[in-house]
């Protein structure tokens, strides 16, 4: 609305423009057009018919809009699963949804304009559950109650319970209907998760521990998961936690935080004994309460706590690659991304902006586009593919594979060997593409695809094919083009299509800063020292949960047309 009337105030800018063409532009403005597009909005929500077959991985989509009829005397799939509850009315088990009819006590209440109701279904007393927000089920002295997450605005989501008589069934149909609901509601997730959670109430902008009781712990109550929930205090805890944790009494550990924590567990995990049993057996998680939240963005597809919560909650086990780098004589795990130059520079040195969220990062990069600051370096890389249409293509494969073979992870009790040796080694002569890179802007590798929200860097990246990703552009880009180029990066398409963005496959590579006295490096979005180091990928090394096992982003655009 507001650049609609800085549009009209514009087109009406000539200097004799009445006084009262003003007011009539600004009464439409403020007044009729907010209107009319309420009573639009409030027909078509109303309106709008149920389709089963639309899926509901997407939290968006779990909207709670009363639906039409939809009990035995409706056109019924051979799918559908039906229980008959109070006064002679159905509830109907669907591929997606739950469907249920009810008393005029829980319909939802019409949607009103100025208290006028619009819609002819406003009194609807049928609603529509999609099976994805479905929590629990427990039937009790033939009452039976199911707990589902019920968005209440703002990207928000609470537990709420549907209760009905089921008596005029028998034991056995209700058995196999409740068997029937948590298999369609689960799939192949796991139910009655078993989390450490670890809270780092300085995060990002902070009130994290705030957003975990009110957004996260109801969710994850009502869906009879075992919490132990811990504060950390200083940084670098977590890594200490997860090290000396009994990995047999949990299936995750759930880091409510920025990427930083994610990253500490993974470490902490690393450093046990039997490190690699540890990370195949404990899924790492994150409820989003920091500034870039990549993991939650890529695994949900949300950087908002109560969704992110829900795609825990049913998560399915994924195995993931993690990448081993070394610098010095240290040896780190890292799950996210290494980024040397500007937009390292974004995150690292914008520390200061953290009050911002992820506004942050904008800020940093716009600053550091003015400045066409250059990078020097000598990069050594061992480079898998470097072609977008052969990447697009192994992507098509590498999904079609991994819906036809799950990923199965081949547990050892330790981490595994390096294969390409530490940074102080010599690199072999062959099979290593070697680049001296004076105007290097940015040096971008990533395990995942989304860094922060509507981020999406490496929309090609895979959880567990084995190779990482690695974006560069130079920094005598024109500004204006340089803009655009980082205006596109949420979109799957333009970025990586765009010819001045050179994108690789790669399984190793070494990074050697040069004409510089300092500067960032930053790994995860944590900072280490500016230095060479090296890194090289270890395939399905670690475990996370994602929704239908793989990432959300979708895959480059046009990869299932190559």
């Amino acid at each position: 609305m507001i650049a609609s009337f800085s549009h009209s105030i514009e087109k009406g800018s000539q200097p004799n423009t009445p006084f009262w063409a003003w007011c009539t532009i600004l009464l439409y403005h403020t007044l009729v057009s907010p209107l009319i597009e309420l009573l639009i909005m409030a027909a078509l929500s109303t309106a709008a018919p149920s389709d089963d077959n639309t899926k509901a991985l997407s939290v968006s989509s779990s909207s709670m809009a009363p639906e039409a009829h939809a009990g035995p005397s409706s056109a019924a799939r051979a799918s559908d699963l039906v229980l008959s509850i109070d006064n002679g009315k159905f509830m109907t088990l669907q591929t997606s949804n739950l469907v249920v009819e009810a008393d005029q006590s829980f319909a939802a209440k019409p949607t009103t304009v100025c208290g006028i109701p619009f819609g002819s279904k406003a009194h609807s007393s049928t609603r529509s559950i999609p099976l994805y927000n479905v929590l629990w089920a427990e039937c009790k002295d033939s009452i039976l109650e199911i707990t589902f997450a019920e968005p209440s605005g703002g990207h928000k989501l609470r537990p709420a319970q549907i209760t009905v008589n089921v008596s005029s069934n028998d034991d056995a149909s209700i058995s196999t209907w409740v068997d029937a609901l948590f298999q369609r509601a689960y799939g192949r997730a796991k139910r009655q998760k078993r989390a450490k959670v670890l809270v780092n109430p300085h995060a990002g902008p902070g009130g994290a521990l705030g957003k975990w009781h009110q957004d996260a712990e109801p969710l994850f109550k009502a869906a009879r998961m075992a919490i132990d929930m811990q504060t950390t205090t200083h940084s670098g805890e977590a890594i200490g936690i997860t090290r000396d944790i009994n990995i047999d009494d949990f299936d995750t550990i759930i880091a409510c935080s920025g990427d930083g924590l994610p990253h500490e567990i993974f470490n902490g995990l690393g450093k046990r004994p039997d490190a690699g049993r540890a990370l195949a057996k404990i899924a790492v998680s994150q409820i989003p309460c920091g500034s870039g939240n990549g993991m939650a963005c890529t695994l949900y597809g949300s950087a908002y706590v109560s969704e992110a919560a829900l795609g825990i909650i049913k998560g399915v086990d994924t195995p993931i690659d993690l990448v081993s780098l070394t610098q010095g004589t240290e040896r780190t795990l890292s799950f996210l991304s290494q980024c040397v130059g500007m937009m390292a520079e974004a995150d690292l040195g914008t520390e200061h902006l953290r009050w911002m969220g992820g506004a942050r990062f904008h800020v940093g990069v716009l600053m550091r586009l003015l400045k066409k600051k250059s990078y020097p370096c000598d990069m050594a890389l061992k480079v898998e593919t470097a072609d977008k249409a052969a990447i697009k293509k192994a992507y098509k494969q590498h999904v079609r594979r991994q819906k036809s073979e799950p990923g199965q992870v081949a547990e050892s009790l330790e981490l595994p060997p390096l294969k390409y040796g530490t940074v102080n080694d010599v690199l072999p002569e062959e099979g290593w593409e070697r680049i001296k890179y004076d105007n290097m802007g940015t040096f971008f590798c990533g395990n995942m695809t989304t860094m922060a929200a509507d981020t999406v860097f490496f929309p090609a990246a895979a959880a567990d094919d084995g190779l990482m990703d690695l974006v560069t552009f130079d920094s005598d880009v024109p500004l204006v083009t340089a803009l655009g180029i980082m205006d596109n990066i949420g979109d799957n398409g333009t970025f990586f299509d765009h010819p001045l963005v050179k994108y690789r496959k790669i399984t190793a590579f070494r990074f050697t800063p040069r004409d510089q006295d300092d500067g960032y490096i930053s790994i995860d979005g944590e900072k280490i020292p500016f230095a060479p180091f090296q890194a090289e990928v270890h395939s399905k090394l670690g475990r996370v949960y994602a929704l239908d096992g793989q990432y959300v982003c979708g895959g480059p655009r046009g990869w299932k047309e190559v």
